[in-house]
């Protein structure tokens, strides 16, 4: 679960406020369905959920998915990617090796 920030990681006033889930969907609907039927939600355990559509990107720049399903729904994406190698990001497993496990 998600904490409220505090000082210490020990501190009694640092209390769950929530979950952070990632996961692939085809479509919002897929998505909107997925939530809704978790075992978490069935049993009441969330007062209110958020979803949130978030881009393909991981914190090296490298591009990580496209969408297979659809791919011209992640054409920005390979836009950027261009983009990003053209300035001298690294956009490949070859240029982070430190990082692939």
């Amino acid at each position: 679960p998600l904490h409220l920030s505090t000082e210490f990681k020990d501190d009694p006033s640092s209390i769950p406020v929530g979950d952070l889930i990632l996961f692939n969907a085809p479509t919002r609907e897929d998505a909107i369905e997925f939530a809704e039927n978790s075992p978490a939600a069935l049993s009441g355990l969330y007062a209110n959920m958020k979803l949130h559509r978030y881009n393909s990107l991981d914190v090296t720049g490298k591009f990580v998915a496209g969408n297979l399903v659809d791919p011209s729904k992640t054409k920005h994406t390979d836009d950027m990617k261009e983009a990003m190698e053209h300035w001298g990001y690294p956009v490949d497993d070859m240029q982070t090796k430190w990082l692939n496990w």
